[in-house]
């Protein structure tokens, strides 16, 4: 499978000394949706700034389709669209107008740019909002006409920062749905998000990143398997945990991980005889994240 983005030992060191990437190396498959976690601060932003040619790297080597980030930026920003993690709407213009005047931005014909501007609004479902101004639509429906806006032109790399930050759970699936849609198309995306939920329902392969460094890589089942533990119990109230379990107390509450289904509804059962409350339920990408970034002390 052709790779879409490769980067080699990527590094960023700022002028006030922060280094927001270290030797970072990456490869991004056409046609899936890879995704950058991590926390904020992590260095997700400048990674997508490097690769989208805004930002020069201090060190390391970035490809885009073959392409120098750094040597042949012109080519590389025929090959791709970019939505900032702080791109808005003017309130005046019209999702219309958003998708086909970057259509034309990118030299297509009139014609060709009313062509791509229906496909892409179609696609993300705001066509019969086409004309409204962006100031009577939400933000998930804002969110989305940014989205179209950049799918009009065709790319073929989507470079996307934080886009359902500050959405709510409605509108962020409505963003998500549309994501995966362009995917099935053969569209190729990065995406950097720190919401767990997100990375794991839509990517195909993520990478977490933590200071700068790359942690682990890999399918989201496959970063989930990372963790020996494959089930939590959430427990609620006061319970003795056998010290041979991880866990984490949130409080009044308790995150117990097992190894196994059995382990994990053997251990409801004792909490329930004792009179207290429980559920279990597979472990998320979350639980794996803290455990591999830190944020907590297990077995406190």
């Amino acid at each position: 499978m052709e790779e879409a983005v490769v980067t080699n030992e990527l590094t960023k060191v700022y002028a006030n000394g922060v280094q927001a990437l270290k030797k970072v190396s990456l490869s991004i498959r056409r046609g899936e949706l890879f995704t950058l976690l991590g926390p904020n601060g992590a260095g997700k932003t400048t990674f997508l700034r490097i690769i989208s040619t805004q930002l020069m790297p201090t060190s390391g080597e970035a490809f885009v389709f073959g392409y120098n980030v750094v040597d042949e930026p012109e080519r590389v920003r025929k090959r791709i669209a970019v939505v900032p993690q702080d791109a808005a709407t003017y309130g005046i213009l019209t999702p219309w107008e958003y998708a086909y005047f970057f259509a034309r931005l990118r030299d297509m014909s009139s014609e060709k740019a009313k062509v791509a501007a229906e496909r892409a609004l179609k696609a993300v479902g705001l066509w019969r909002f086409r004309n409204r101004p962006c100031s009577t639509l939400s933000g998930g429906e804002r969110k989305r006409a940014i989205i179209a806006s950049a799918l009009a032109s065709e790319a073929d790399i989507f470079m996307l920062d934080e886009p359902t930050s500050g959405l709510d759970a409605v509108a962020r699936r409505a963003v998500w749905a549309v994501l995966r849609e362009m995917v099935k198309e053969g569209k190729t995306i990065l995406l950097t998000t720190h919401i767990m939920e997100e990375a794991e329902m839509v990517s195909d392969r993520l990478a977490i990143i933590n200071k700068g460094e790359v942690v682990k890589v890999g399918s989201p089942e496959e970063i989930k398997k990372m963790r020996k533990e494959r089930f939590r119990v959430v427990i609620n109230g006061e319970f003795m945990v056998d010290s041979n379990f991880d866990f984490v107390k949130l409080g009044d509450r308790l995150i117990v991980y097992t190894k196994n289904e059995d382990e994990a509804l053997s251990l409801v059962k004792k909490v329930l005889k004792s009179g207290g409350r429980a559920e279990t339920a597979p472990i998320t990408l979350e639980d794996v994240f803290v455990k591999l970034v830190g944020g907590y002390n297990e077995n406190s």
